[in-house]
């Protein structure tokens, strides 16, 4: 990695110490604030938020950040590399603010992916999981973007649906079986605490995840939007989650989780002009798609697909991705240069004037004259072109992983396996592992 980064990366022009720039002109005043929101959600949210496991508190908090920071790495090359492809031009990695958010991007859904096989894979597998599917990942969203002209400012369809749908395929792949009700995928009052902390470091932040790409009114559009459908998505997942339990009582695992749905399903969407009232129900109805995904869909696909998402990311991340996709296909199909303006190319990229001087002239750069229906069909094909890659190189990626090679791990869910455990705290597993093999 250092010997790649010593030949294909340098600072762009704005960090280059030959030039001396304001710093808003260098992203730093405009830029940065959000990529630090962005940060925190990766290494702290995501963390905390699998941190509810029982026994799995270390691995689940302490790979996060090994991954996270692998991720961060490989994802910075592969997105140069991938530029160069489309651009046809081997040049060097120019690295920037706006390049570090991207990378975070790429960590986002690797993280994803880890929340679908969390408890069950070690840390060298992980690493190989972070390996390949950067690689898809990266590729999925050049063909989606220039291939395609896709517009996804947050990341409905690149992240979450692709890091969800490449985890659960890669989940299946490995197994295991005994991964199925095993007495330590359950959690505990304080490691649900912790948990709930990072769904809260999640929500606060979001807004700055789907609009840390964007500029101008379509920055302060994307802000709007997800608050509003975090908002909704919040009171849904309590109205569906008592509703849906056998008890009528809240379960902490709907709110920490359907409760950030909303957040996922208006990324698309989100510089999009949607209304207030389209991104309130964006977000109601991804949280009570998500809460049923939690309280009936995933038994199911236990039972009949041997899917053991540790996380249920298919529900918090896969389904509101696809809800996400759809709804920038219908907010795309409507889009016309009477509600945007000029600033119409600059969210579709390809419906801007094929005629370099006129799209020049508007700031732009030449797109292909696509037509408001056109783009709504490009939007619907790069969902489905996401689902496919992630699909087929998930599992292939499952399949390698379980090779006797990388040593699986024999106790699941358990951070004594990888990790020193203090003795008087393994004491007390061994000891409830005893009481828990005793005859009732």
């Amino acid at each position: 990695m250092i010997f790649i980064y010593a030949f294909c990366t340098a600072y762009s022009t704005s960090a280059d110490p030959r030039y001396d720039a304001d710093k808003t002109e260098l992203g730093m005043g405009t830029r940065y604030p959000f990529y630090q929101d962005v940060h925190v959600m990766i290494f702290l949210g995501f963390a905390f938020l699998m941190a509810f496991l029982k026994k799995h508190t270390y691995g689940s908090i302490g790979f996060n950040l090994l991954i996270a920071s692998f991720a961060v790495q490989w994802t910075i090359l592969m997105t140069g590399f991938w530029d160069c492809v489309h651009k046809e031009v081997w040049e060097t990695i120019n690295l920037d603010v706006k390049q570090l958010i991207r990378a975070d991007f790429g960590a986002g859904a690797v993280l994803i992916t880890f929340g679908a096989v969390l408890g069950k894979v070690n840390a060298f597998q992980l690493l190989v999981i972070t390996f390949i599917e950067v690689v898809f990942y990266t590729l999925n969203e050049m063909l989606g973007v220039y291939g395609m002209g896709a517009a996804d400012i947050g990341g409905s369809m690149f992240i979450h649906a692709f890091g969800a749908y490449f985890g659960v395929s890669c989940a299946i792949a490995l197994g295991p079986d005994r991964a199925k009700r095993h007495p330590n995928n359950n959690p505990l009052k304080s490691t649900d605490t912790f948990a709930m902390i990072g769904t809260l470091f999640l929500w606060m932040f979001w807004p700055s995840f789907n609009s840390a790409m964007a500029d101008g009114s379509r920055q302060h559009r994307a802000v709007i939007n997800t608050v509003l459908s975090l908002s909704a998505s919040c009171i849904s997942s309590f109205i569906f989650s008592g509703f849906l339990r056998h008890d009528r009582r809240f379960s902490m695992i709907d709110i920490q989780n359907a409760s950030l749905a909303g957040g996922v399903a208006v990324g698309t969407c989100a510089d999009m002009e949607i209304r207030p009232w389209g991104a309130l129900c964006v977000g109601f109805f991804a949280a009570a798609c998500s809460t049923y995904g939690f309280n009936r869909i995933q038994p199911i696909l236990e039972t009949k697909f041997r899917l053991y998402d540790t996380c249920g990311v298919h529900n918090l991340h896969g389904m509101p991705g696809i809800i996400g996709g759809i709804a920038g296909a219908i907010a795309s199909s409507v889009a016309t240069y009477d509600v945007y303006g000029d600033s119409l190319g600059l969210i579709y990229p390809f419906r801007a004037p094929s005629d370099e001087a006129t799209a020049g002239a508007l700031g732009l750069s030449a797109g292909h004259d696509r037509k408001a229906s056109e783009q709504a069909m490009a939007q619907f094909a790069t969902l489905c072109t996401t689902l496919v890659l992630a699909i087929a190189s998930g599992s292939f990626t499952g399949y390698v992983i379980r090779h006797p090679f990388f040593d699986c791990p024999n106790k699941l869910f358990d951070d004594t396996s990888y990790w020193h455990v203090e003795p008087e705290e393994e004491n007390k597993n061994k000891n409830n592992n005893k009481l828990a093999s005793l005859p009732h």
